[in-house]
């Protein structure tokens, strides 16, 4: 019988599931957590492939793709944030067993990766650790951006300032042709996002900023504290916006002792780190 919310064994749930979301570049087995990464606006699962490897056998790696990207571009990219951190959630939730969950989010992936921690949480279980990089707190998301309607040439002149896309694709016309639509309508996910306040989650924060991020300055991340119960650790890393491609190897190191942390850390009332 179908059910609204998701719950595991739904017919909803069981649809998403078998729709592609996550890849899994290695890390499998006997690794002691479950990290679930979310990419930011144009990304995909292949962001992080060098990821398993990267944390040492600390993580198995579920490397997450929206609808509309990469292999599944075939599928209709998302309009609600909302909607999707349901999606999200619905996929997630079947990861949670008696290992800790992670999960981290860059830039939009950090949005979601928030949303879906306060559904879990809503659903019984909330993840043992929240890691936010190079995504603003989310009461502090300002309104009224509508980027993603700029005409074109504004537009990639955007992405080019934010360095979200390689050079290489923003100066061949035919391949950000593309990539445009996919681009617009991730940034249209977050700027059409309107923040909620809510009971803050029983689940340790943990926040990755680029000194030279022109998106969100490294003190404002301490907003973040806003959002848990119980402790936030700030990270500031040199570079801009897309620091994970800049120190990819420094930015690895930070998440392996964070999630060794929480491998390492007794249960308590559920809660870890």
């Amino acid at each position: 019988m179908h059910t609204p919310d998701g719950r595991p064994g739904s017919p909803r749930q069981e649809a998403a599931r078998d729709a592609g979301w996550f890849l899994r570049p290695g890390g499998a087995g006997a690794a002691p957590v479950r990290l679930v990464c979310l990419p930011y606006a144009g990304g995909s699962g292949a962001v992080f492939r060098n990821w398993a490897a990267g944390l040492d056998g600390a993580a198995e790696v579920h490397a997450l793709t929206l609808p509309g990207h990469a292999h599944r571009w075939r599928q209709p990219l998302a309009e609600d944030l909302h909607r999707l951190a349901d999606d999200i959630a619905d996929v997630t939730a079947p990861l949670q067993d008696e290992r800790p969950l992670v999960l981290l989010g860059y830039s939009l992936g950090g949005l979601l990766a928030f949303e879906v921690a306060r559904r879990l949480n809503r659903r019984g279980r909330a993840p043992e650790l929240l890691i936010a990089a190079a995504c603003p707190p989310p009461g502090l998301l300002p309104e009224g951006r509508n980027r993603h309607t700029l005409p074109d040439r504004e537009f990639i002149a955007l992405l080019r300032q934010m360095g979200a896309t390689p050079e290489a694709i923003l100066d061949e016309p035919e391949m950000i042709g593309l990539l445009l639509p996919m681009l617009r309508a991730d940034f249209a996910l977050s700027e059409r996002y309107r923040y909620t306040p809510g009971k803050p989650l029983p689940t340790p924060i943990v926040t990755v900023g680029g000194s030279d991020d022109p998106e969100i300055a490294p003190a404002a991340m301490a907003s973040w504290a806003e959002e848990t119960t119980l402790s936030l650790t700030q990270i500031v890393l040199a570079g801009g916006h897309l620091f994970i491609h800049e120190d990819e190897a420094g930015l690895l190191a930070h998440i392996r002792d964070a999630v060794r942390t929480v491998a390492n850390a007794p249960a308590r009332d559920g809660v870890r780190f």
